[in-house]
């Protein structure tokens, strides 16, 4: 061993001279570079419990780097968390410094993550999904990302043993130096200093150099890293975004996304079933676009403010809660008040408006629609039938295509499930395309029960009608006072309306209107 002091004053005079042992034992090193709370734990622990997938990418992880659990658990915690804190870097081990943290700074930095914190941020099951694709994707690419991050035969666990070995001397010096000031003149004493400085010295200077080596490393294959990195970011970002899809398409509290039973089935089934999955693309944003609806005011009007109550619709939360906003030390407990919607804020007594009856949805299912255009149409009528739930109405939905396919479903408000729901969005009948059969299972409807009904006819076919069948259909217009919408499915192939025209009072044409912009006119017509 290379000896770099020979007398105690040179040992005094360096750097260890007045050492106060300040290192953390190795037994006290965390792999974690991010701190949570216990609710945040608590959380990750419910949520990865009977996770095999995970724990089985765990156990190929390990052996290779042992600080792989911890890094899956910092990556949900930079998703989910509002204010993600860093440990202390001298707390870390060896591979949560060189491997976990940087992984971490690569994630943080990349493209991708913003997207990932507007959907996770508070968010339990996306961030929790997006954390598990990354880690799965990080797992596969571990072969190549640890010899890139310095991590090559054995670096990491070599830096780490020389850390262990540095710590171990320097409490051996503090206690060496504290014999030495608390006693007289020791020649033996002063000597067992110098040789445990030597030792700490060499022992620093050996991690500095692994260190260093391993930094440099990183540096030159920064480039891979990053992309490496950005890929399985980017998955991650996708996984989050089919989660707020699916759950902002069916769940009754998409808001939060809480892992429940109702939640977990409902990933489970929309992601089994091609079709659901197609309808919760539209589905999705046709919801958002009727919940910003009500907020702007246009489902309801302003209606009276007389009591309180508590949620987080910030248009009617009382002054008192945003003066949290005004200092840092409150921002975190209004943020948190708004996830758990306890915001005080003012009651309305909303205006009741008389007229408004049920809806009758008129879908055609024939094999030209077969696709996006069902899927989009489908998800139209879900939409309405939320309006009609909304507003305690009655909504039907009538699946028809040739002269012999046609089936109804009726939903009547607080009295059907999810279930029903989605089995109805599943149907699909196939064949041609007739319209009276609609039509006359609609007039039935109206004679039956729904009182004021309107109807939304949604086609992309061709099918006159005959006269006769026209002019009989115009007197029950006329005598029960309902109107037909119709939506022409002609994107792409932009075709006549003629067919339509004979019975509908306003026809919108998907080659001419952006679809958000058809359902944003419906609802501001049926609410």
């Amino acid at each position: 061993m290379k000896r770099y002091f020979r007398t105690i004053q040179s040992v005094l005079d360096s750097r260890w001279g007045n050492f106060q042992y300040a290192g953390t034992p190795a037994a006290q090193k965390t792999d974690r570079v991010l701190q949570s709370s216990k609710l945040e734990d608590c959380i990750y622990h419910d949520l990865s419990r009977d996770d095999e997938n995970l724990e089985t990418i765990q156990q190929e992880a390990v052996p290779k780097l042992h600080s792989f659990p911890a890094l899956s658990r910092d990556i949900f915690q930079s998703f989910y968390s509002l204010f993600p804190k860093r440990a202390d870097a001298d707390r870390l081990t060896a591979e949560a410094q060189k491997f976990n943290a940087k992984l971490l700074d690569h994630v943080i930095e990349d493209a991708d993550y913003p997207t990932i914190k507007s959907i996770c941020e508070g968010r339990e099951l996306p961030a929790y999904e997006a954390a598990s694709e990354f880690t799965a994707k990080i797992g596969a690419q571990l072969d190549k990302l640890l010899p890139e991050l310095g991590g090559e035969d054995g670096t990491l666990k070599t830096l780490e043993k020389l850390q262990a070995a540095r710590n171990q001397a320097q409490q051996k010096l503090t206690e060496l130096l504290e014999q030495m000031r608390d006693s007289v003149q020791n020649p033996t004493l002063e000597q067992a200093v110098i040789d445990a400085a030597n030792q700490v010295e060499s022992k620093t200077q050996q991690a500095e150099a692994v260190a260093k080596m391993v930094d440099v490393t990183a540096r030159q294959n920064k480039a891979s890293i990053s992309e490496s990195v950005s890929a399985a970011v980017g998955a991650a970002a996708e996984k989050a975004k089919e989660v707020q899809m699916i759950l902002g398409a069916w769940s009754d509290d998409a808001g939060t996304m809480e892992k429940n039973a109702v939640n977990t089935e409902l990933l489970q089934k929309v992601r089994q079933n091609p079709t659901l999955l197609e309808i919760s693309k539209h589905l999705g944003r046709f919801r958002e676009i009727f919940a910003q609806g009500k907020r702007n005011g246009y489902a309801y009007g302003r209606g009276e403010t007389y009591a309180l109550e508590l949620g987080n619709d910030l248009s009617r939360a009382i002054g008192s809660e945003f003066a949290m906003l005004a200092a840092p030390e409150t921002v975190p407990l209004f943020v948190k008040k708004y996830q758990q919607r306890r915001l005080k804020q003012y009651r309305r007594r909303e205006l009741i408006h008389k007229g408004m009856g049920d809806i009758i949805c008129c879908l055609d299912e024939s094999d030209s629609t077969c696709g996006d255009a069902a899927a989009w149409g489908k998800a139209v009528a879900l939409t309405l039938l939320d309006i009609a739930a909304e507003n305690r109405r009655k909504f039907a939905l009538i699946h028809f295509a040739g002269s012999s396919s046609c089936k109804v479903d009726v939903f009547l408000p607080g009295q059907y499930s999810m279930q029903e729901k989605m089995r109805a969005a599943e149907t699909f009948l196939g064949g041609g395309t007739n319209f009276k059969r609609p039509l006359d299972e609609a007039i039935q409807l109206m004679k039956i029960g729904f009182e004021n009904a309107d109807i939304v006819f949604l086609t992309d076919g061709l099918c006159e009608l005959p006269e006769d069948y026209l002019a009989k259909l115009h007197k029950e217009q006329a005598a029960r006072k309902f109107t037909v919408t119709g939506i022409l499915l002609d994107v792409g192939s932009p075709g006549m309306d003629f067919s339509l025209a004979p019975f509908c009072q306003k026809i919108y044409r998907t080659s001419e209107l952006a679809g958000d912009e058809i359902v944003r006119s419906l609802m501001s017509q049926r609410v």
